[in-house]
C-alpha cells in the first residue's frame, strides 16, 4: 500500500497497524535501548518521561534501571488530561489494558520534564507523529518546556518522508529506530 502525504490520518493508521504486524519488538528493543542508552542528553536529564508498552511498541523499560529516580510516565484518568507520574511505585492495570502508576502516586509537572520518549503508530522525518487519534499525548506534550526533547520511537519500517499534520500535532525534535538516533530537520 502506498499512501501520499495527503491521504488521510485514517489511511496511514491503517497502513501503519499493518506494518506493526511484522515488527518483532523482542528484536528491536534492546537496539533501540542501547542507541538512548549512549545519548548524552538522556544521561543528563534530571526527568525522563517514559511509556510502558502496549501491544507490539518497542519496549523501553530496560531504561527505567539505569535512569533510577528519574522517570515518570503518563497516567490517563477517567476525566481530564493525561498526567505524568513518577514511575518507582505500584501500578496499575486501565481500563483500555496498559499499565499506569496508580491514582495517587506522585505527579510529575510537563514543565519539568528534560526528555519524553514517546510512542507512535509512525513518524515522519521531519518529527511529525501518528497517533492513535484521541490527541491526549499531543495535549500532554504540548504542556512540556520548549527546551525539552520529544524523541518519537518507533520501527525504522514506520518512518515515512511525510505525514498528514494537524495544527495541533506536536512534533518531535528527535527520533530513534533500531538504525539509530538523530535530530530531525527544523520545520
Amino acid at each position: 500500500m502506498t499512501l501520499s502525504p495527503s491521504a488521510d490520518k485514517r489511511h496511514w493508521r491503517a497502513w501503519a497497524r499493518e506494518q506493526w504486524r511484522r515488527v518483532d519488538p523482542a528484536a528491536l528493543s534492546p537496539l533501540v535501548v542501547g542507541h538512548l542508552r549512549n545519548w548524552d542528553e538522556l544521561q543528563a536529564a534530571r526527568c525522563v518521561l517514559l511509556y510502558l508498552p502496549m501491544g507490539t511498541e518497542i519496549d523501553l523499560t530496560a531504561l527505567v534501571d539505569d535512569l533510577a529516580g528519574r522517570t515518570a510516565t503518563t497516567r490517563t484518568p477517567e476525566e481530564g488530561p493525561l498526567t505524568a507520574h513518577r514511575l518507582e511505585g505500584p501500578l496499575e492495570t486501565h481500563r483500555l489494558g496498559f499499565r499506569q502508576p496508580v491514582g495517587d502516586a506522585p505527579a510529575v509537572p510537563p514543565d519539568s520534564i528534560d526528555v519524553a520518549l514517546v510512542p507512535g503508530l509512525a513518524f515522519d522525518r521531519r518529527g511529525g507523529r501518528l497517533g492513535h487519534g484521541a490527541g491526549y499525548y499531543d495535549e500532554f506534550l504540548s504542556r512540556l518546556a520548549p527546551s525539552a526533547y520529544r524523541v518519537g520511537v518507533a520501527p525504522a519500517a514506520l518512518v515515512v518522508d511525510r505525514l498528514p499534520q494537524a495544527p495541533h500535532d506536536v512534533v518531535m525534535t528527535h527520533l530513534v529506530t533500531e538504525l539509530g538516533l538523530s535530530g530531525v530537520p527544523s520545520r
